[in-house]
């Protein structure tokens, strides 16, 4: 009888004759249809290459069964296990020595296992009335691949139950096998059988173990491998070399492909691709051209997956020219995502926003398909630049896509990019609709309740992420800090800062810098102090919080020495840094010395003022009263001074009592932001304080009629774990009867001994100021 089977080749199709047999038992040929002759394809890990010839009758032609060996690699190479099981058919109904027999049937069970159909390899290996070295190989690494890890070990050990003994491919399958089970204990004893059975001295069987020790983290014992190794062939120098880059030895990483290439082993892409992760991490221009050079000489720079590689090598090396070079020359007309998707990760991760955005446009008009890693780049992009529409947009293109409910990493970039700008509401949207929520999730959370200043919501949602089995990281703790330094929360921040250390993360040095800010803002400078003293090598960001720390608790003197002590340790002071540095002599009123500072910032430091600089020394000077020295040194500004500077003086001038020059300053707040409430509270106390009550309480009237409210003072108290906040004329707490009785009972007290309230520097109350006998 005849079999067609039809397999998709794109080119013109041919027969091949095979054995079938007849009703009178006799031989005859069968056609089996393909539409291009195929060759087992290359493989590049060393752990599931296995000879072909393996088990067959040298006694029969091999042409016999050679075909339908090329079917299945075929097969394997598109995928299809429709196609795989048409020739399992041909096979049961032909005729075949049980020799030839079983190495079809070995081929027809990895064909199966390269094609993900695991179960049926295994049910066809179960039912084989003869196995070999091959059949049991195929097993362990078809179990390997599908993630079967204990079973290939199971298959391993029934295999020399059995009486076969393992050859190198065996080995090799079974040290896969060990990786899987993440057990280097399994491993280092089948280390010892393959040095026991004689194979140590195989490069095959060597290269497995040396990647197996480097997975594990044993790199010294890869190297040993290694270097006692007879021969190096190409997959040993790249299995060296890739691990030495994954266990961060970056730079021993690139000297072994320079020796490599000396001794005359041609690099290939797998080699180049490891190399350049390498010198990315090293950050070495010039190690990347040489690596770059290679690529070009061998003529695969224009590969994608290589291409790929030299770009994020020189974005890594922040060279963005040269990536740009490699990505203009090769891959502007490129159908494929990769080179698209490094060139715009690296753009964003250097800085270049903008560009990674534009980038992003050509890709999409040029109808390339992003996917989870563009949009992971791009709304990373967003967040920085705060660009809400354009990630509206974008965020509209992955919903149809479909994307982002099945992808937690681009919903979790989502959820950054909206905090970033500042939509609390859209981030918790996000978070909601995330079907599976990792910690980065939940610190994306955290992190924007805590920068959009609703640190109690980050406390809760920090305690829920705990709840639900999450530990928390080092990023994750920094914003609970930040929460609780805002909070003032002491014994809490005491809690984590021991949930810190149990974690081992306290030395961490986010963490550090965290502590310090959180103990010198709940008011325990001593222990921030203890902190700082505890750090081995403080950076510019744990300098900056000690001074900050004691700047803010006006122990100027301390926090100058401090800055002192900075430089002459040879860190060098950032922008927040000589920030605190002013505010330190401003509140001490030490004006030559934070005049100094600031002219000489971009001299010795290499930092140009900013805005928040510029206002520092108009508050420096509105202190001690030099108002005339302010507005001079205002006017000189090579920026147009916003609403934080003009606030800062319109605050001297109500100190001063200048009201001429107070309403100047306000007219120009209140014609950029005439909403913005703190402006009318410091003119209409500049007012009262200077006895103009009829005008302080006419400007309470104007910002009634413009609809322009104060925000309420709050203050909060922390009992049993629980956040008790209480605001100015609250009448909606539970307990407001039994708390205005306890102020009664206080301002009694109060007044009783004599005391008068200071009523200067709050928005005064018309029935209050009638009330007190304030004439109008």
């Amino acid at each position: 009888m005849s079999l067609i089977v039809k397999l998709g080749f794109p080119q013109p199709a041919h027969s091949l004759a095979l054995p079938t047999s007849t009703s009178k038992n006799k031989t005859q040929n069968s056609t089996l249809t393909l539409s291009s002759p195929t060759t087992q394809k290359p493989n590049g890990t060393y752990g599931s290459k296995f000879p072909s010839s393996i088990g067959i009758n040298e006694t029969q032609p091999k042409s016999q069964i050679q075909p339908l060996i090329d079917i299945l690699h075929g097969c394997e190479d598109m995928g299809s296990v429709k196609q795989a099981k048409a020739v399992h058919g041909f096979v049961l109904k032909s005729e075949l020595s049980d020799r030839n027999l079983l190495v079809v049937l070995n081929h027809l069970a990895h064909a199966y296992s390269k094609c993900s159909d695991f179960g049926t390899a295994r049910r066809l290996f179960d039912e084989m009335s003869c196995r070999n070295i091959f059949s049991w190989t195929v097993m362990i690494v078809g179990s390997t691949e599908s993630g079967f890890f204990l079973d290939g070990f199971k298959f391993f050990s029934e295999m020399v139950n059995s009486g076969i003994l393992p050859d190198k491919f065996a080995y090799s399958a079974i040290v896969q096998t060990c990786i899987g089970l993440d057990c280097i204990v399994l491993g280092k004893m089948v280390h010892a059988q393959v040095f026991v059975r004689g194979f140590a001295s195989d490069t095959f069987v060597s290269t497995s173990l040396l990647n197996m020790y480097a997975k594990f983290g044993k790199i010294e014992d890869s190297c040993k491998m290694f270097n006692t190794m007879t021969e190096h062939n190409k997959v040993s120098w790249n299995a060296m070399i890739s691990g030495l880059t994954s266990n961060g030895l970056h730079f021993e990483a690139f000297d072994h492909f320079l020796r490599m290439t000396k001794e005359g082993i041609t690099p290939n892409m797998y080699t180049l691709i490891s190399v350049s992760k390498a010198v990315g991490k090293l950050g070495d221009v010039n190690k990347s051209k040489v690596v770059h050079s290679y690529a070009s000489e061998l003529g695969m720079e224009s590969s994608v997956l290589v291409g790929t590689a030299l770009i994020d090598m020189y974005s890594k090396c922040k060279s963005l020219s040269d990536a740009r070079s490699v990505f203009d020359l090769n891959f502007t007309s490129c159908g494929v995502n990769p080179p698209w998707n490094a060139m715009i990760s690296g753009y964003s991760q250097c800085g270049h926003s903008q560009k990674s955005m534009e980038l992003f446009v050509k890709m999409c008009l040029k109808n390339i398909q992003p996917d989870i890693y563009t949009y992971c780049s791009v709304f990373n992009a967003i967040a920085e630049l705060k660009c809400l529409q354009f990630g509206k947009q974008i965020h509209g293109m992955v919903l149809k896509s479909g994307i982002e409910m099945k992808v937690t990493s681009v919903s979790n970039a989502i959820a950054d990019a909206y905090a970033k700008c500042g939509l609390l509401e859209d981030v918790q949207k996000v978070f909601d609709r995330i079907e599976e929520r990792d910690l980065v999730s939940w610190t994306t959370l955290v992190t924007a309740y805590s920068q959009g200043s609703e640190w109690e919501d980050a406390l809760t949602i920090f305690s829920k992420l705990r709840e639900e089995g999450f530990m928390p990281n080092q990023f994750t703790f920094s914003s609970v800090l930040v929460a609780c330094a805002s909070l003032c929360l002491l014994e809490y921040g005491q809690q984590v800062h021991g949930l810190l250390c149990k974690a081992g993360l306290d030395t961490e040095k986010c963490i550090e810098s965290a502590l310090i800010d959180m103990y010198a803002k709940c008011g325990n400078i001593a222990e921030a102090q203890e902190v700082f003293e505890r750090i081995s090598e403080p950076d510019t960001i744990s300098w900056t919080a000690i001074i900050s720390g004691y700047a803010q608790h006006g122990l100027v003197e301390d926090a100058l020495e401090l800055f002192k002590r900075m430089e002459q340790m040879g860190v060098k002071a950032n922008d927040v840094t000589l920030l605190c540095v002013l505010f330190a002599c401003s509140h001490r009123g030490m004006v030559e010395e934070g005049l100094y500072h600031f002219h000489v910032m971009e001299k010795l430091y290499g930092v140009v003022p900013k805005m928040e600089h510029y206002a520092c020394i108009v508050d420096l000077l509105g202190r001690v009263g030099r108002l005339n020295d302010a507005v001079e040194f205002i006017k000189r500004m090579p920026i147009e001074p916003n609403e934080m500077v003009w606030q800062t003086l319109l605050g001297a001038c109500r100190v001063h009592e200048n009201v001429e020059l107070g309403e100047i300053v306000a007219e120009k707040i209140l014609s950029v932001r005439p909403e913005y409430s703190a402006t009318y509270v410091l003119l209409s106390n500049t007012y009262m304080g200077t006895g103009s009550y009829k005008d302080g309480i006419s400007l309470r009237d104007v910002m009634k009629d413009r609809g322009v409210k104060k925000e309420p003072g709050c203050s909060w108290i922390s009992v049993k774990g629980r956040i008790h906040k209480f605001y100015a004329g609250d009448r909606q707490h539970p307990e407001k009867h039994e708390i205005y009785a306890k102020l009664e009972e206080l301002r009694v007290k109060l007044k009783s001994m004599g005391y008068v309230p200071d009523l200067s520097y709050v928005l005064q109350d018309v029935n209050l100021v009638e009330n007190m006998g304030i004439p109008g």
